[in-house]
């Protein structure tokens, strides 16, 4: 196999990985330079692997033994010898150094958390380990990306972590189950949530009392980020701009469709996600 095929095939698996047809990533990455769509998409394709394993492996064990397949597979990236088709991606369009080393590796440690996510007492502190991972992921991106000043990258940063966190919601049979729950407690027990859970399906039960106030405080979050993005207008980050608009819309249509987050994925329309795109980036 050549390297232009082995290149090829790293690309269509990075791109499949993060920003497939109709994603959020998508539409906020269409009108971006190349060079900074291929750190965007590296990059988030790295964080996805991830998250999948997570989601996907209900075996705690078997999911700790493909963390630490990548701790070996970073090591291998930063030797010049990566296996995977997002290292070898990696490879090709990321700065490589020991502090971006260090980093992948205490986030890899850090998703280990996720596999018994004891219920937090507010969403602050549940949000502090998203901060860790895919907020980490994402100040990584910023410092790849050429940005420099540390308050951009710090909302930058929590942008990531808030939008993953809002994905996360959306995956109720992952994240609101008897060993992992990310609602914090001050919203609702988990004991009465996953009681809840089990009646949602029948629309008999009334999420918007119960869920309003996380996503309107999500949504003071989201608007909170943009105003310092915004202020400082990067143009490098103008992607992060589009991802938090497309974020606070679908903030204000899962609370338009009574907050139903145990039973429904709320996403917007393609032509609302584009019409967000090309709004943000050329008025912003």
């Amino acid at each position: 196999m050549n390297s232009v095929t082995k290149n090829s095939i790293a690309l269509d698996y990075c791109i499949n990985k993060a920003i497939p047809d109709g994603s959020n990533l998508y539409y906020a990455t269409l009108f971006e330079e190349e060079k900074s769509k291929a750190i965007i998409i590296g990059l988030h394709a790295f964080l996805y692997e991830l998250t999948d394993i997570i989601q996907e492996c209900s075996d705690p064990g078997i999911a700790r033994v493909k963390l630490h397949w990548w701790q070996e597979e970073i090591e291998r990236l930063f030797q010049q010898q990566p296996r995977h088709p997002i290292t070898k991606y990696l490879k090709e369009h990321i700065a490589l150094d020991q502090n971006l080393s260090t980093s992948f590796n205490s986030i890899i440690n850090n998703f280990d958390n996720f596999l018994f996510i004891e219920q937090t007492d507010n969403l602050t502190t549940i949000l502090a380990l998203y901060d860790s991972t895919a907020g980490e992921i994402w100040h990584l991106c910023g410092v790849q990306l050429g940005v420099t000043e540390s308050l951009s990258l710090q909302h930058y940063r929590d942008l990531g972590s808030v939008c993953h966190y809002l994905r996360c919601l959306q995956e109720p049979n992952t994240y609101l189950t008897e060993p992992r729950c990310i609602i914090p407690e001050n919203i609702i027990k988990q004991d009465d949530l996953l009681k809840m859970k089990f009646a949602a399906q029948s629309d008999s039960i009334n999420q918007t009392d119960i869920f309003s106030p996380l996503i309107a405080a999500l949504k003071k979050r989201l608007e909170e980020n943009y105003s310092g993005l915004a202020k400082n207008n990067f143009s490098a980050l103008k992607q992060g701009l589009i991802i938090n608009r497309l974020a606070l819309k679908t903030c204000d249509e899962i609370l338009n469709d009574g907050c139903k987050l145990l039973s429904t994925n709320t996403s917007l329309t393609p032509l609302s996600k584009l019409w967000i795109a090309w709004w943000t980036h050329f008025t912003s």
